[in-house]
C-alpha cells in the first residue's frame, strides 16, 4: 500500500478536540469563531490545483499536472465548470530525443435544475483531447435527470449521493501523432449515460470525493466508455490541502494500436479560491 495512502489513513483517524478543551477555549477564540459561524458563504466556490514529478538517472521523466475547478450552488440551481491538463516526457540514460508521455487537456461544464429534494435534471458538455491515446478532440454531450439517494449536511460535515440516468453523444476525431502522423477514421457513439456523485467529509480535515460515469453503445457497434475519477483530500489550513487523484479511463474500442485502459495516480496541493 501507499505510504501516502497509509498517511492519508492516520489523518483521516485524527481524533475531534475534546469537549473539555473547547470550554477552557480563551473569549478571543470564541469570539472569532461566533464571527466565521456568522460569515456567509457566497453561492460561488472555487479550487486548482497542481501535481509534478521528476526522475533522473536511468531514466530520465518529468510529468506536471494542473486543475481548476469552479461550483454555483442555489436551492434550486447548480453550475460546475472544470478543467484539468497534463504534460509528460521521457527519455532513458542513452536518449537524446524524449518521447511524450503525456499530454492531455480537457473542459467540461455541468448545470443542474432541482425540482424537488429527490429529482433533477442535468445538462453536460464537455471537450477534451489526448495526444498518446490518438485522440486529437472529444465533444461530448449529455441530457437527463438526476436522483439523489443521499444527502445530509451538518456544519462542516457532508454525505451525498446521487445517480444519474440519462442519453449521451460522443463524437472522436482520431489522429496518430507516433511513430507516424496519419489520421485515423472518426467515431460517433450514441448511447444511455449511467452516472454517480458520492461525496464524503471523513472528518472536518479529510473529504473523499468520487465521480462515475458510464457510457455503454447499444445502438451501433459495441463500445463502452467508462470514466472514474477518486479524490482524497487533507486540509492543511483553511484553504491549502494536500490531494491525491486516481482517475480510470476506459475504451472497450480504442484507436488501432492503443490500450483499452488508462490509468492515473497523482498526487499534489489544492488551493480554495
Amino acid at each position: 500500500m501507499s505510504p501516502l495512502l497509509i498517511l492519508f489513513a492516520a489523518l483521516a483517524q485524527t481524533p475531534s478536540p475534546p469537549p473539555e478543551a473547547e470550554e477552557d477555549s480563551s473569549p478571543a477564540s470564541v469570539a472569532a469563531a461566533a464571527e466565521d459561524e456568522d460569515e456567509e458563504e457566497g453561492p460561488w466556490t472555487g479550487t486548482a490545483g497542481l501535481g509534478a514529478s521528476f526522475f533522473t538517472g536511468n531514466a530520465r521523466t518529468f510529468t506536471i499536472t494542473g486543475d481548476a475547478m469552479a461550483e454555483y450552488e442555489s436551492p434550486v440551481w447548480a453550475l460546475t465548470l472544470e478543467a484539468d491538463g497534463a504534460y509528460g516526457n521521457a527519455a532513458t540514460e542513452d536518449e537524446e530525443e524524449r518521447e511524450v508521455t503525456a499530454l492531455t487537456l480537457g473542459g467540461w461544464a455541468r448545470g443542474d435544475y432541482r425540482f424537488t429534494r429527490l429529482l433533477s435534471a442535468y445538462t453536460f458538455l464537455g471537450v477534451e483531447t489526448d495526444h498518446p491515446a490518438s485522440l486529437e478532440l472529444r465533444t461530448e454531450v449529455e441530457l437527463g435527470a438526476g436522483f439523489t439517494l443521499l444527502e445530509r449536511k451538518k456544519k462542516a460535515k457532508e454525505l451525498f449521493l446521487r445517480t444519474y440516468l440519462g442519453a449521451g453523444y460522443a463524437k472522436d476525431r482520431r489522429f496518430q501523432y507516433t511513430p507516424t502522423r496519419e489520421n485515423l477514421p472518426d467515431v460517433t457513439q450514441w448511447s444511455p449515460a449511467v452516472g454517480l456523485a458520492f461525496r464524503y467529509d471523513i472528518n472536518e480535515y479529510v473529504y473523499l470525493r468520487e465521480d462515475a460515469v458510464l457510457l455503454p453503445d447499444i445502438f451501433g457497434d459495441t463500445r463502452i466508455l467508462l470514466d472514474s475519477t477518486t479524490k482524497l483530500s487533507v486540509d492543511l489550513t483553511d484553504r491549502f490541502a494536500l490531494t491525491t487523484y486516481f482517475e480510470l479511463q476506459h475504451d472497450s474500442a480504442p484507436a488501432a494500436g492503443k490500450v483499452r485502459t488508462d490509468t492515473s495516480l497523482t498526487v499534489g496541493a489544492e488551493l480554495e479560491l
